[in-house]
């Protein structure tokens, strides 16, 4: 798979998944526009020291979206991570299995014990995606490692819904000279 291809699925998978998730946790509190959160600010840094020879791009592919923080290989050439946050306030009351419905329909299966909810699938070969939302984070997550390794994709997933927290958020959303703590 040519690398301008794959990362125009990984572009097209992260746009699927922001559009598609409607509802989730009520206990997530107030939350910064979409457009506030930055990819500097909301990766931990657990996760840019775990991608060593990788670099890191922002990009904004919806108004409504997160950020999709995308790292590149600087040494495999064709392996990609992306992290694409969808972190809004969710309706209560909301079914789990209802958000995992489209990714398991899509040949995913879900993962246990990764947040409230999660699910892997493997849109194409050489290419995972994990879907993960938690109680106490107020962002759904969608990694995509497309490349070698492709497994690493879950423990990326995991850093980044642990480390996403509604703390976090006001942090990243809060410019450094503002005055505020």
């Amino acid at each position: 798979m040519r690398a301008g291809r794959g990362a125009g699925v990984v572009l097209a998978l992260a746009l699927g998944a922001c559009r598609s998730r409607d509802a989730g946790t009520a206990d997530a509190g107030v939350l910064p526009p979409q457009s506030a959160l930055t990819c500097a600010a909301l990766i931990p840094l657990e996760v840019r020291e775990s991608l060593p020879g990788f670099t890191l791009q922002e990009e904004r592919p919806c108004p409504t979206c997160g950020p999709l923080c995308t790292f590149r290989s600087t040494e495999q050439k064709g392996t990609t991570v992306s992290i694409a946050y969808d972190c809004r306030k969710r309706l209560e009351g909301a079914d789990v299995r209802e958000l995992l419905a489209p990714t398991l329909r899509a040949g995913g299966v879900e993962v246990p014990a990764l947040g409230k909810a999660a699910a892997r699938r493997e849109p194409v070969p050489g290419m995972l995606q994990v879907v993960t939302w938690d109680d106490d984070t107020p962002c759904g997550l969608v990694v995509t490692w497309l490349g070698g390794d492709k497994e690493r994709a879950l423990d990326i997933a995991r850093m980044t819904l642990f480390a996403t927290t509604g703390e976090r958020l006001a942090q990243a959303a809060t410019p450094p000279d503002s005055g505020q703590p």
